[in-house]
């Protein structure tokens, strides 16, 4: 009997190390990824964490204020150094899609946007066949 218990603990303790390790998301990390890719010109405004909670969340979102004739840009990293199987979607404040990184079945690691008007957008990233579940992003502006 006391065999069996040192057993499951151990093997409970090496689960729960091994999960750990794989669970964790460094959206700091992967977001100053992201901050280098920002091309010249542009002015840094905001990183985002994207952390899928290893699935459990599918879509995370954000609101934000935009400026007439600015242009924004949205650049991601994931932890596979790509970003396949996660993507960014831009809606305007009655939910149109103005922008996203996945078109014609390609992922791209985020898009650029000229404003027309100011007023409330959303920013959400998804994950689509994903095994990650886990990016940093950041935005940016140029008038």
């Amino acid at each position: 009997m006391k065999k069996h218990l040192i057993f499951f603990t151990i093997l409970f303790t090496l689960l729960g190390i091994y999960t750990t390790s794989f669970a964790q998301c460094d959206t700091e990390a992967l977001s100053e990824r992201a901050l280098k890719a920002l091309p010249k010109g542009y002015t840094f405004v905001k990183s985002y964490k994207v952390d899928g909670k290893g699935g459990i969340r599918k879509t995370i979102e954000y609101t934000c204020v935009f400026s007439k004739d600015t242009q924004y840009i949205i650049r991601m990293a994931s932890r596979d150094g790509g970003v396949q199987g996660v993507l960014v979607t831009l809606y305007d404040s009655q939910r149109n899609e103005l922008a996203t990184s996945h078109v014609n079945n390609k992922f791209f690691p985020g898009w650029t946007y000229n404003c027309k008007a100011t007023g409330i957008y959303y920013i959400s990233f998804s994950f689509k066949d994903s095994q990650s579940y886990c990016a940093g992003a950041v935005m940016g502006f140029k008038r």
